[in-house]
């Protein structure tokens, strides 16, 4: 799941004048309104607000790619077996999914579900929904749930209770020992009527989850309501809050003040410096979360170069042939300074990664051979490239790709969302210009990098992902049928990586009988993943979060202990905060829903009624930033 970005946008014409007309109208409350407690609302309702500093690339679990619209979709929609809070285990306590029966040859894997389950609009939810949903997911190739589904045949309904899945091979990956399928299950009655699905923008939704979307304001907030038939409340899953808000920050400065002042009551960030500051603020608390997280840089590896044709490929874009080397890649990762950057980059929160399969996966830890290890020397980044051809050959002090003789200089992108990005690109342009490399460094929205990424239009990126805690997701994004196969067609393989070794080894760990038989080929590519370098990784980073002490309690670590607060592989963790009662409680709470949630209601009302004579149109996120 990767991290920041895109779509969506402003109401035009009349509606646009009339919009303006009430923002006008209202801003001079919006200061005062700020400063107000986020609950309960007047209503007597409970109301959770957490801060991002990125719009959501889409409320549609089709399309969307980014760790913000996971953690929405999570509230809303159920997977077969949920995720455990302790450990990532499969947790068949808290799930649609209550058992698994596994037949002799291993291609028949036979879900019993709960009985009575309901959609939050009131109409039944049964296993023909799940068989509907990875029927569909597969037949669709939706690039989200491909990688889960890559033996996946089909799936049937043998009645209300129970789905069969069949493989077209043998596998244990479905015998719900452990939470494969990261496939967000959808209602059949709403979905398959829709004609366009990838363009429905799901809001309001229905869903089977404890809280449902009920509006949205693109690049500003997103309201979710609680789900009146959320099944959950029959096991312990009993919901304390009523409404949540994800509320859009320009900035993590912006979003920092707003916490202080409790506007929100909990923040997502990425500036070391920022999260330490707010360290002595009065009812707010900082947290470093340990969970699958990392940034890498990633490279072009060859989208204009590459003949395979798996997943529809046709080479595309402008990127320079010297990306596409594994030799050039290799001597590029020596000349990254690691340490440096998880010191003065990520404030300490994070540790070196070498890696996109985290240490702490379920196939286990593996390091890269010492004598193969591409650690931090100048000198030696210098001389492999000397020794692959790479040399200034012109004297104008950029050394020449041996095969086409121009210079190589690196188009480097940046996110404006993302301050780690920006942070990290003088050092990484001071070190890559002293081995001889060019570099032109650009900072983009996330919406906008996208785009560039799938036409093939750079050398070098800098992002990251919420990698699975089993890395058949994160391996499955580097096969050559994840590549992006044209301009403006996404793809999860964003350094356009194909080698048709690798691709056989991502078969064999799916199809592996016995789980160390998988660990050593899951072993085997991550070794060619580190020989070949598509991306350097830089580090596993900490997930940043502050909250305030005053508003809610009851957060839940996911994994136990040292992990995320709000339990990103899940609900649970938005299931278990409460409001703050007795002395501790703010005294503000009572003063209602923030001004500016009411400001955005009353222009999205207005907008409706423009929108219904005028119709709408699209911008992309940088239109915004």
């Amino acid at each position: 799941m990767s991290l920041n970005g895109r779509r969506k946008g402003p109401w035009v014409g009349g509606t646009g004048i009339l919009v303006a007309a009430v923002m006008l109208a209202t801003a001079s409350f919006a200061g005062i309104a700020g400063a107000q407690s986020a609950t309960p609302s007047p209503a007597g309702k409970s109301t959770f607000i957490y801060g991002v500093t990125a719009p959501n690339s889409s409320m549609n679990p089709l399309v969307g790619y980014l760790g913000i619209d996971y953690t929405i979709w999570s509230l809303e929609y159920n997977l077969p077996i949920e995720f455990a809070t302790k450990d990532f285990g499969a947790d068949l306590e808290h799930s649609i999914v209550t058992s698994v029966e596994t037949s002799s040859d291993n291609m028949s894997f036979t879900y019993h579900m709960r009985s009575g389950l309901k959609w939050s609009d009131g109409q039944p939810f049964t296993a023909n929904d799940v068989a509907w949903t990875l029927n569909f997911y597969k037949e669709s190739n939706i690039s989200n749930y491909s990688a889960d589904l890559a033996i996946f045949k089909s799936a049937e309904a043998t009645d209300d209770a129970t789905f069969v899945i069949h493989t077209d091979q043998p596998t244990s990956v479905f015998n719900g020992q452990s939470v494969w399928m990261y496939e967000f299950i959808l209602p059949e009655h709403i979905w398959s009527t829709i004609d366009e699905p990838k363009k429905f923008e799901n809001v309001p939704a229905v869903g089977s989850g404890p809280w449902v979307v009920t509006q949205q304001k693109p690049g500003d907030f997103v309201r979710l309501e609680r789900n009146p038939n959320f099944w959950g409340t029959q096991v312990g899953l009993e919901p304390h809050v009523d409404v949540i808000i994800e509320k859009v920050f320009n900035d993590e400065n912006q979003m920092a003040a707003a916490l202080q002042r409790g506007e929100i009551d909990f923040g997502f960030f990425d500036s070391a410096n920022i999260l330490n500051s707010l360290k002595t603020k009065p009812n707010i608390k900082t947290w470093g979360a340990q969970i699958p997280l990392f940034d890498e840089l990633a490279f072009n590896s060859g989208s204009a170069f590459q003949t395979d044709k798996a997943g529809g490929f046709v080479p595309h874009g402008d990127g320079i042939h010297a990306t596409s080397d594994p030799a050039f890649r290799r001597a590029v990762a020596e000349a990254i300074d690691k340490q440096t950057l998880v010191d003065k980059v990520y404030g300490g929160y994070a540790t070196v990664a070498d890696s996109p399969v985290q240490p702490g996966a379920t196939t286990g830890n593996w390091d890269p051979p010492a004598d193969q290890a591409l650690n931090f020397n100048l000198d030696k980044a210098k001389a492999d490239l000397t020794a692959a051809g790479y040399t200034d050959t012109d004297g104008d002090g950029v050394v020449n790709d041996p095969k086409t003789g121009e210079n190589v200089v690196l188009r480097y992108y940046t996110r404006t969302s993302d301050q780690n990005t920006i942070k990290t690109a003088p050092f990484v342009k001071s070190w890559l210009e002293q081995i001889g490399v060019g570099v032109k460094v650009f900072a983009v929205s996330s919406g906008k990098l996208t785009t560039i990424i799938e036409s093939g239009d750079y050398e070098l990126f800098h992002w990251g992902w919420f990698p699975n805690p089993d890395p058949n997701y994160i391996l499955g994004i580097f096969t050559c049928e994840q590549r992006a196969p044209k301009p403006g067609v996404y793809g999860n393989n964003d350094s356009f990586f194909c080698d048709p070794q690798y691709d056989q080894l991502y078969q064999q760990q799916l199809t592996a009988t016995s789980t160390q038989a998988r660990v050593d080929i899951v072993h085997q590519m991550q070794q060619i993943l580190y020989e070949q370098q598509p991306y350097i990784m830089l580090a596993y980073t900490n997930y940043l979060e502050a909250y305030r002490t005053d508003r809610f309690t009851g957060y839940t670590t996911q994994p136990e202990g040292v992990g995320d607060l709000l339990a990103t592989w899940g609900p649970f963790g938005f299931i278990g905060i409460r409001p703050v009662t007795g002395e501790g409680a703010s005294a503000a709470k009572s003063e209602g829903i923030p001004g500016w949630v009411w400001i955005a209601i009353v222009v999205g009302l207005a907008v409706v009624i423009g929108g219904i004579m005028l119709g709408r149109r699209r911008i992309s996120d940088e239109d915004r930033v």
